[in-house]
């Protein structure tokens, strides 16, 4: 690959990262799903969202939080064909709440990428949250009671549109 199609290829996957923040914060279900392929996974925990008909409906559920995503330190290695990437990237997760703006989650992103017809997707987007370092068995997800209500409906899809991942 040449170095111009490497900047173009970054750039592309840049715009993507930024669609994906972007879309499921301003309510735009069916756009967010859009950026994963026809058999997209999104992952978190043991369970996996497979598809976008069940990625649309999870966003759906979100967009009912008034939530912000700051997603930064992207860093992806595109591979020599062109075709596929992988890396990561930092994110915050902002609720709105009674008492103003919660931070409600710190994770990072492990992303596949691939290119499909020209354009970039998430083929896999893996959400690993953030532990306590001293303690990395306390359920950090709820432990903000001005929260806890907001993020139990995210868990609660999760339970119903995710399956459980398989080893």
């Amino acid at each position: 690959m040449n170095e111009l199609q490497l900047f173009r290829d970054r750039f592309a996957i840049s715009d993507l990262l930024a669609r994906y923040t972007l879309t499921i914060d301003n309510r735009d279900a069916r756009g967010w799903a859009s950026l994963f392929t026809l058999g997209g996974r999104f992952e978190h925990g043991n369970r996996v969202i497979r598809g976008r008909e069940k990625l649309e409906r999870y966003a759906v559920i979100h967009n009912n939080l008034g939530s912000r995503h700051i997603t930064c330190s992207p860093l992806h290695h595109i591979s020599e064909d062109g075709q596929s990437a992988s890396g990561k990237a930092t994110t915050v997760f902002i609720l709105v709440t009674r008492s103003g703006y919660r931070v409600a989650v710190a994770a990072e992103y492990h992303d596949e990428l691939v290119k499909v017809d020209g354009s970039w997707l998430f083929q896999c987007r893996r959400g690993v949250i953030a532990k306590l370092p001293n303690d990395p068995d306390f359920p950090i997800l709820t432990a903000d009671p001005n929260t806890r209500d907001q993020l139990s409906l995210l868990e609660d899809a999760w339970k119903d549109l995710g399956e459980l991942i398989s080893d």
